[in-house]
């Protein structure tokens, strides 16, 4: 969800938005009601040329307008009033207050589909997907970005957060409410225009509307023994890209000690830049993930340690959503670094967003070439020769959407199956244009020479085949984690690996891991992969990598030593729950707070294979999965541990 800023007022004066005093709303704020909800009554236009300036204002006179039953719009079954397909609808809502002085507070929840600016007795409350807070709009113009209605779906609309201040535009009698919602396209399959409009009451008693079912009221608890992070935009819009700057306040008092919202920032307090991270999950998930980096005031990096973790400047705020249980990436690399490999380390937080309670994060490092993330050589732009040639390049195989094709090559080796399409990868650490033509020419022939011996007949071959490219521990390893963890899109997507340079061993390291939200059986859309049996690098057209190796006898003798070695320690029934049980007591309350802004337990979320009634039940599927695909793969792996020979 995201927070946008009031503008101007009437008479010109910029109100400032997203200053929420909860303390003042816990002593003031009797109950919540709804002012404005699909249902109501309101009238609408649908432009086919500008419109009168002062059409959200109370004096208007829109009785050339149509009277209609809200939610107005087409395509998604949630509108209670059907136009025909059209770039823009503007909206009008009336209603009368009695007693405006009992109005302690104002939150807007928007359901829209694609864009929209939001008024109050003709002030800008907010807007989104609809260019710069208090910018001029205009009939035919386009919504910025795609966003879709949510409501629908079973997901709580996103929410904007008014200061209390904001209620003084509201008078006795007639107020007005009012919304244009813009479409992405004219061409666009939906159009939504569902406004929630609530007023936090001081009085005993109903005088409005119940507020709808999944409505939740801001975060009172204004401590909570998490570490917490604050961050505050000054009302912009976090987009997908390009990056923001605001302002981050890392709250730590220690174990066992509360930390509170109005406390100063001790483990951080400063600038940020900031945007939406994720693919699929950015579009569709109302809790959002961030990529952030940490910066001095002038906007460079600054490098710092956050809640223990080696200093850096790129960090990743972490959104389980999907992921019920809220562990499956920390448990899965917690597994990869008791390995002995890196791993990005995280740490559990509760976030707050211009005043917006976010619930439970996971700050986790972003993968990057460093000391203490990946360990790899530096490659330099004067590196064009020799040993210094040969490594410090940290590819990544992922989706390749919205990715121009310079950032990407395919592999031209054909894989030895049917059905497996040629490797595709991306250049992730140093990136493309940091990388001269000499250097992308040297590891684009290196992956073509790796996969020509993979791919060959003599390919078990230690000096000429795939042993004398791949480093084998962590090619092991991270088949035993994807296994484990059967992770629905292993060797797919989100699949890292970096060559050394030669005086370090030349090899390809596979890791580190990263995006395990839907392993542990939490996915729907492939025929068996959230159950607790079969393999997954033997499904058709991931890479083929591990399929070929696993024909490899010596391979699969160093992956049944490793197996049974980790199967006595790391992967042990009494580690696993140990994590689980320690990430549990991390979390504490913040579990329940969570839920609460997030209630989704004993809702289906796509694509969640199980949908537990309670945080517990949700919890315990995990562990029992987890027991019961670690007996599997023991007594599937085969063959016996013999020592290692080359």
């Amino acid at each position: 969800m995201i927070l946008n800023r009031w503008t101007k007022a009437l008479a010109g004066v910029l109100l400032s938005l997203l200053v929420l005093n909860t303390t003042a709303i816990a002593q003031k704020t009797d109950h919540w009601e709804t002012l404005i909800l699909p249902g109501r009554q309101c009238t609408y236009l649908v432009p086919t040329s500008p419109v009168d300036a002062a059409w959200p204002t109370t004096t208007f006179d829109d009785s050339g307008w149509t009277t209609a039953i809200s939610a107005v719009g087409y395509g998604d079954e949630d509108d209670n009033t059907t136009i025909d397909p059209a770039l823009s609808v503007y909206c009008r809502y009336d209603f009368t207050l009695n007693y405006p002085d009992s109005i302690t507070s104002l939150i807007l929840d928007m359901d829209f589909d694609d864009g929209f600016v939001a008024y109050l007795n003709g002030t800008e409350l907010a807007r989104y997907n609809m260019g710069e807070a208090g910018s001029i709009t205009t009939w035919n113009q386009p919504a910025d970005a795609l966003q879709e209605a949510l409501v629908y779906q079973g997901i709580t609309p996103l929410r904007f957060t008014l200061d209390e201040s904001v209620k003084d535009l509201l008078v006795q009698g007639l107020n007005t409410f009012a919304v244009e919602v813009h479409n992405e396209s004219i061409t666009s399959s939906d159009l939504s225009s569902n406004p929630y409009l609530h007023a936090g009451i001081s009085n005993i008693g109903s005088f409005y509307h119940a507020t709808p079912t999944w409505f939740y009221p801001p975060f009172l608890q204004d401590s909570t023994l998490l570490p917490l992070i604050i961050i505050d935009t000054e009302g912009q819009q976090i987009p997908n890209e390009p990056r923001i700057t605001a302002t981050m306040n890392l709250v730590n008092n220690g174990p066992g000690n509360y930390n509170h919202t109005s406390d100063p920032g001790n483990g951080y307090s400063g600038q940020i830049s900031i945007e939406v991270r994720g693919e699929s999950s950015a579009w569709f998930s109302p809790k959002k993930s961030y990529s952030l980096e940490t910066q001095t005031d002038s906007g460079t990096n600054n490098n710092v340690i956050l809640l223990g973790l080696p200093q850096e400047n790129d960090w990743v705020l972490y959104a389980p959503y999907l992921d019920k249980s809220l562990l499956r990436n920390v448990l899965s690399y917690r597994l990869f670094e008791e390995m002995g490999n890196y791993s990005p380390r995280t740490r559990f937080v509760e976030v707050v967003v211009n005043n917006d309670y976010k619930g439970v994060y996971i700050l986790t490092e972003k993968i990057k070439r460093d000391k203490n993330r990946v360990d790899m050589a530096k490659l330099l732009p004067e590196d064009i020769s020799g040993n210094e040639l040969t490594g410090g390049y940290l590819l990544r195989i992922d989706k390749l959407s919205g990715m121009s094709s310079e950032l990407f090559w395919e592999s031209p080796v054909s894989p030895p199956y049917a059905g497996y399409n040629q490797v595709t990868y991306s250049y992730f650490d140093p990136k493309y244009e940091e990388l001269n033509d000499t250097q992308r020419a040297y590891i684009m022939d290196h992956m073509q020479k790796f996969e020509s011996a993979l791919v060959h007949r003599y390919f078990k071959d230690p000096e000429s085949g795939y042993r004398a490219y791949l480093d084998i521990p962590s090619m092991v390893d991270m088949m035993i984690l994807n296994e484990f963890t059967k992770e629905v899109d292993a060797y797919l997507f989100s699949h890292y690996f970096y060559k050394q340079k030669d005086s370090d061993g030349g090899k390809l390291v596979n890791g580190p891991p990263w995006d395990y939200n839907l392993a542990f059986g939490n996915n729907d859309y492939y025929e068996d992969l959230h159950l607790t049996y079969n393999w997954i690098y033997t499904q058709d057209n991931r890479v083929y990598w591990w399929n070929r190796v696993m024909e490899d006898s010596w391979f699969r003798n160093a992956l049944r030593c490793r197996w049974d070695e980790l199967y006595q320690t790391v992967l042990s029934s009494e580690n696993l729950h140990a994590i689980v049980d320690s990430s549990l007591m991390v979390m504490g309350e913040g579990v329940q707070r969570n839920f609460q802004r997030w209630p989704i337990l004993g809702t289906y979320v796509w694509p969640n294979s199980f949908v537990g009634q309670t945080y517990s039940e949700e919890e315990w599927f995990l562990r029992n999965w987890m027991d019961d695909r670690v007996e599997w793969m023991d007594s599937r792996w085969g063959g016996q541990c013999w020592p290692l020979s080359a």
